[in-house]
């Protein structure tokens, strides 16, 4: 559970960063636009999504890639990295067992006290 609310964090961490991206262009060129998630794979590393595209193309005939990769790679990636990421935390939330804790740091159990012994 922990790893699916880490990954939630990163992703929405990812769409801050792609909106900040997207506002910066707005203001330097003047026109807004989203960033598509395959404009963010070629500026992450390129090379690996060329090395995707190749092996996609050439072991599943290239359907893979041109059916169902390919429109993926086309949507904006704000609105996709914010719904993963609020479906991860989502899934990774705590049960109701526990007590409720903060939105950032989590719950923590209760602390005991130690009782003085010996002293009278």
């Amino acid at each position: 559970m922990v790893l699916f609310r880490a990954l939630g964090w990163l992703l929405l961490a990812l769409a801050i960063a792609a909106v900040v991206n997207d506002c910066l262009g707005w203001w330097s060129e003047g026109v807004f636009r989203l960033l598509s998630l395959g404009d963010l794979w070629t500026r992450v590393h390129l090379g690996s999504l060329q090395s995707t595209q190749a092996f996609l193309s050439s072991h599943a005939r290239g359907l893979l890639w041109f059916w169902f990769l390919m429109p993926i790679l086309r949507l904006p990636a704000l609105p996709v990295l914010t719904m993963a990421g609020v479906i991860l935390l989502w899934i990774g939330r705590r049960s109701g067992t526990r007590a409720e804790g903060g939105f950032v740091i989590g719950s923590k159990p209760p602390r005991r006290r130690r009782g003085r012994s010996g002293i009278t």
